[in-house]
């Protein structure tokens, strides 16, 4: 079937056409007003991937596109889990209201799993988007507009107090962990210092008892000095035995100052003695010149193993010591990294039906729908309206064609509208 013919048969077969798409956008209208109504209702909450109140590192400012796209994947996930859906059921009161039950459609009469139905019903009444930004839009249809914008709403506040608790729980947590951990480390730490103080104070007593063994004793010049003297006295005091006996009075006076010598000698042994034996490892300062005090590294009483464990069972607790501090500032936040953007308000309109769009797509079906039941028509009983159906039906040549389709001889064949215009006028 040509367009020519199609459009013929259109015109003649035109009353099933307009009743075939006055039905169909008769239905589509009478269907929208009949539709229930939904309202939509959206809140926009900021992901933030800082957070200002955090002295850990986990939250921080994403710089990968992959890695801000399934940061806020995860938000997303979390706004629609149950977890947050129980708590907008148990913040609003959704079990205890008639109205809501009815507009959720869920029977409330000794329904001992209502608050399950309801999380259900309000996770497939919730729709999440993510973009690019920081932006996470959560959407809620109801046939109630007060609802949606109360349920969007309730679901906004319950996940900003989930991922207020998913941050301070943990810390929380963890805090009391290494708080009882600490107590094992200052133990350890204690018993080792104390081991080391009494390997020390051991090996200072040992010292005191031969001073003579002390690396300050062999660099103090002054006590050097001494034993010099002595040792020349000494000498001195053996020449004059052999010389004048021991009853000369230079003898006697040579055995004075040895004597002297020798006193002086040990008072500063003992000295050097003190010190070490001290708690704090200083000896006592001296009037001659050129003295130091002992100096504790330098005396090899310090055991490396005992050492060792004292160095590392401090780094052990100013490591938990340090966790325990950032745990404990973490799990007292009070805020976390989101944030209500825009909350939902009222629809004025209702989303669905859509009586515009709805009508536009029953008149594009009523059009498509007509001319199928023209073109069925004129297939089941065939018509000759035009030169090219009677053509079609009989294969005979034609000759004229009367009427004002005659009149266009660029309807007809060549050898029809040839022997046409050699018939001759009327009259």
């Amino acid at each position: 079937m040509s367009l020519r013919q199609f459009l013929l048969a259109l015109r003649a077969r035109f009353r099933v056409f307009a009743v075939s798409l006055g039905a169909v956008v008769l239905a589509a209208a009478v269907a929208s007003l009949l539709m229930p109504k939904s309202y939509r209702a959206t809140v926009s909450l900021l992901v933030d991937a800082r957070d200002e109140q955090s002295m850990s590192q986990a939250l921080r400012a994403l710089g990968l596109p992959q890695e801000h796209v399934s940061y806020l994947q995860t938000q997303a996930d979390i706004l629609a889990s149950p977890k947050v859906a129980r708590r907008v059921v148990q913040q609003l009161k959704l079990a205890e209201n008639p109205a809501a039950l009815r507009r959720l459609d869920v029977d409330a009469a000794g329904n001992p799993r209502l608050e399950d139905q309801l999380v259900d019903r309000l996770l497939h009444t919730l729709k999440v988007e993510t973009s690019q930004s920081s932006v996470v839009q959560g959407t809620v249809t109801s046939a109630d507009p007060h609802l949606a914008a109360a349920i969007a709403n309730g679901f906004a506040t319950a996940y900003v107090e989930t991922m207020l608790e998913l941050r301070v729980a943990p810390n929380r947590e963890a805090a009391a962990w290494f708080d009882e951990q600490l107590k094992g480390l200052r133990a350890n730490l204690e018993d080792a210092q104390r081991k080391l103080r009494a390997d020390q104070d051991a090996e200072r007593q040992r010292l005191a008892q031969h001073p003579e063994r002390l690396p300050q004793v062999r660099d103090d010049a002054f006590i050097q000095q001494l034993r010099a003297d002595l040792l020349h006295g000494e000498e001195k005091l053996r020449e004059l035995s052999t010389q004048y006996g021991v009853n000369h009075p230079a003898y006697q006076r040579q055995i004075s100052q040895n004597l002297e010598l020798r006193g002086r000698l040990q008072t500063e042994l003992r000295k050097v003695a003190a010190g070490v034996a001290s708690p704090d490892g200083q000896a006592p300062a001296r009037a001659a010149p050129g003295h130091s005090a002992p100096d504790p590294q330098q005396t090899g009483v310090l055991e490396p193993v005992l050492q060792h464990n004292v160095e590392s069972a401090e780094r052990a607790y100013d490591t938990a010591l340090e966790r325990y501090s950032s745990s404990q500032i973490d799990s007292r936040a009070s805020q976390t990294n989101v944030a209500i953007l825009s909350p939902a308000a009222v629809p004025l309109r209702a989303y669905r039906p859509n009586i515009p769009l709805n009508l536009a797509l029953a008149l594009i079906t009523g059009l498509g729908l007509g001319c199928a039941l023209v073109a069925l028509l004129e297939r089941q009983d065939p018509r000759v309206r035009c030169a090219e159906d009677l053509m079609s039906a009989v294969q005979v040549p034609l000759l004229a064609v009367l009427g004002n389709e005659g009149r266009r001889a660029g309807l007809l064949p060549p050898p029809a509208a040839a022997a046409l215009r050699a018939l001759p006028g009327p009259g």
